[in-house]
């Protein structure tokens, strides 16, 4: 090979190598660059969507739905007992609560819905209904959240052990017109109210916040909260 020929297969490999490399580097960018992506809009625990993963995609969630001829409910759900289950069992059994909530709340969604964890013990659920008349909607979400109650409050088994937490749920039916952080307020509200009745479930059915229905900001976190998930039968609220 001449000299002239032996630094064109040189100077050729060198472009290789370097072509090589590059999309080697840019690859591995596109995956940290994924995964950074996924961990900031995902929960580490239970790896359903955090608050950010939900507020992504629940504005357009929720319009599709309608689109669609849909009913949408927005339904927040908070533990009642998971305290005492991390005091007594402890912080593994804890998780393994949380867990176990957030894959019984990905059934519940399904392939058309959105479930979250938004931090600690609270979890969001977004879902559609097959009614399309307002009393139907209606008559739906009361029976879904019965329905939800039921799954989430089912005792799990840890290391031969059954645990059991309660829930209390509020839910709002969201319309367009209102981001979805509107609707994740007034489930918050009728979460509220629910506890402050004593009750497992509410629906938020008005759209004016009231100063009875305001959120306390002092209350201790399971003060006013059912005991156990049989200690009051699902309503439904209205506000005032």
């Amino acid at each position: 090979m001449t000299p002239r020929l032996r630094a064109l297969a040189t100077a050729s490999a060198i472009s290789a190598a370097a072509t090589a490399g590059y999309l080697t580097a840019r690859h591995s960018l596109r995956a940290e660059l994924a995964t950074v992506r996924h961990a900031a809009c995902h929960d580490p625990l239970t790896g359903i969507p955090n608050r950010a993963g939900l507020s992504a995609v629940a504005d357009s969630f929720i319009t599709t739905a309608h689109t669609n001829g849909c009913p949408v409910a927005v339904v927040l759900v908070d533990l009642v007992g998971f305290k005492k289950v991390n005091d007594t069992h402890g912080h593994d059994a804890g998780d393994h609560i949380l867990t176990s909530v957030a894959a019984r709340l990905t059934g519940i969604a399904g392939p058309a819905g959105i479930c979250a964890r938004l931090g600690g013990d609270e979890f969001a659920l977004i879902t559609t209904g097959p009614a399309t008349r307002r009393d139907d909607a209606a008559t739906w979400l009361a029976d879904w959240l019965t329905h939800i109650h039921n799954r989430l409050t089912t005792p799990v088994s840890y290391h031969g052990r059954a645990l059991a937490a309660g829930a209390t749920l509020g839910a709002v039916l969201a319309h367009t017109g209102q981001p979805a952080t509107v609707w994740l307020h007034h489930a918050d509200l009728a979460m509220y109210a629910a506890r402050a009745n004593r009750r497992t479930t509410a629906v938020f059915t008005d759209t004016a916040d009231t100063t009875a229905a305001t959120r306390p900001a002092d209350r201790p976190r399971d003060l006013a909260r059912p005991t156990s998930p049989l200690a009051a039968a699902p309503t439904t609220w209205r506000a005032a």
